[in-house]
């Protein structure tokens, strides 16, 4: 809840904070096209994500499930922190770089999650709370996100977002097992060469 909660509140002010002056974003000094906004909300996290999708499919089935939600964590915290604290055009593309390798992260994480944890009965179950949760956040986030911008900093805003991220790391850590306590992450698909 913590991570989803900072990433939808953040999510709408990436254009807010490109478009709007008062925030003062220039790209080789002059404030940026729609086209320069699309580029960096856009096309680049896509293309990051569409790279990486492969990679974070084989991660999910051979890494610890909380491992890898650690490390999505920290990808969406580096691409806050570029994104809104660096002030920098090299920033902005690394964040909106960050930004598209952890999403594509997540849309396995988030989609196939219930697979390792839910009895097989229960998949559908444990899916539709998961969605109706996200849903919440989803429209909670960005009217918290638009209220607070209204008289913080967009960098205050970005900090308190990685400090939501921090926490819901926090909460992660206990579950973590090494050694004979670990869980092996199990192939949900069997690979079949020719």
């Amino acid at each position: 809840m913590f991570l989803g909660f900072a990433l939808l509140m953040m999510a709408p002010l990436r254009v807010e904070y490109l478009a709007n002056a008062r925030y003062g974003v220039r790209w080789h000094g002059e404030l940026l096209t729609a086209g320069t906004i699309a580029l960096l909300t856009g096309v680049i996290p896509n293309i990051a994500r569409l790279v990486v999708n492969p990679l974070w499919g084989w991660l999910f089935d051979h890494m610890n499930f909380f491992v890898l939600r650690l490390t999505l964590n920290l990808g969406f915290a580096l691409g806050i922190l570029s994104f809104f604290v660096s002030g920098s055009v090299a920033g902005l593309v690394a964040g909106a770089v960050f930004f598209g390798i952890a999403n594509g992260g997540a849309d396995v994480a988030w989609g196939l999650w219930v697979t390792k944890f839910a009895p097989p009965e229960r998949v559908a179950d444990y899916m539709a709370v998961h969605t109706f949760f996200t849903g919440v956040r989803g429209v909670v986030a960005p009217v918290v996100a638009f209220y607070l911008v209204a008289g913080l900093p967009l960098n205050v805003l970005g900090w308190i977002s990685v400090g939501l991220i921090a926490v819901g790391s926090a909460v992660l850590v206990p579950e973590i097992k090494f050694g004979k306590g670990a869980r092996r992450g199990a192939a949900l698909v069997e690979e079949v060469s020719e």
